[in-house]
């Protein structure tokens, strides 16, 4: 029918996505990731959620490893909550994995990175506000966190 759609293949459609958070105070704050995303800008740098391909068909396992790659904290799989999954848009067949986690009482450690060159120019940051975002993960993990119940 002429529909043509996207498929990831080197994480087989297959991301997480994770939305770290802390309270400073009464203030709960966001820890977003500024990089550059050459199908958004070619060069000039984004904020977006930290993500990543799937791994040996384990969630959880990337989600933990993503957060310590790319923001510098460590976590284990009971710190994480799971906020389901969501798809990116009807053009894609990509399943979003998403992910909240506490780290409010987490000392930060040394981002390593995965070597790459944008990866080793992009960097995380702690954030009260959402707006102005262009990454809808973010959006969605933030309104599912919202209205979580345990």
């Amino acid at each position: 029918g002429g529909y043509v759609y996207s498929h990831e293949t080197r994480c087989d459609g297959k991301i997480v996505a994770i939305l770290p958070y802390r309270y400073a105070g009464e203030t709960m704050e966001f820890m977003l990731r500024s990089e550059v995303t050459p199908c958004w800008h070619p060069e000039k740098e984004q904020i977006s959620s930290i993500t990543g391909g799937v791994e040996l068909d384990d969630p959880i396992g990337t989600a933990i490893h993503e957060l310590k790659e790319e923001a510098g904290y460590d976590a284990d799989a009971d710190e994480f909550i799971s906020l389901g999954t969501c798809r990116g848009t009807k053009s894609t067949d990509t399943v979003y994995y998403l992910y909240m986690v506490d780290c409010t009482d987490k000392e930060r450690g040394e981002a390593i990175g995965d070597g790459s060159e944008l990866e080793t120019l992009a960097h995380c940051f702690w954030t009260g506000t959402i707006f102005d975002v262009v990454d809808p993960l973010v959006y969605v993990l933030h309104y599912r966190l919202q209205n979580y119940n345990d």
